[in-house]
């Protein structure tokens, strides 16, 4: 009769540590995927802010060799270089935004209520053996 509870017992662990192994690798699978995206979007981030670069060096040049005044072409009076500078930088809002995000998840992630809960639990109960053994030995020192 032990022999079978023996084996149950064997295979409730197995069960539990196949599960725990599969958690493990979905872990994995999601931080390298977060991981690889949030490479690409710092990539693009970087684009992003040469193109702003350039965009401002482009405009600051024709500025001082020309002199000239433009008219605004645009019917909310900014001239197209402008309105292309602002759409470049509500682009790298959006990338900052999302990085952020992942760096979020990446972290928050990693520590998770499930990894502190056994050290919990056992901190909580060698905690109260060892309050209930002091109270004890001053009551006998009294």
């Amino acid at each position: 009769m032990t022999e079978n509870s023996d084996w149950s017992d064997l295979e409730a662990q197995l069960h539990e540590t196949r599960k725990l192994l599969e958690e493990i690798e979905q872990r994995f699978l999601q931080v390298r995927r977060d991981s690889n995206e949030q490479q690409e979007l710092r990539r693009q981030q970087e684009q992003i802010e040469s193109q702003i670069q350039e965009v401002s060096t482009d405009r600051s040049n024709r500025n001082n060799d020309q002199k000239i005044r433009r008219k605004p072409n645009s019917k909310n009076g900014q001239s197209p270089p402008n309105s292309h500078k602002e759409e470049l930088r509500k682009q790298l809002q959006e990338l900052s935004d999302r990085l952020e995000q992942i760096e979020g998840d990446l972290e928050s992630r990693l520590i998770s209520w499930s990894s502190f809960r056994e050290p919990f639990w056992q901190i909580v109960r060698f905690g109260g053996i060892g309050v209930i053994i002091g109270v004890i030995l001053r009551s006998c020192v009294n």
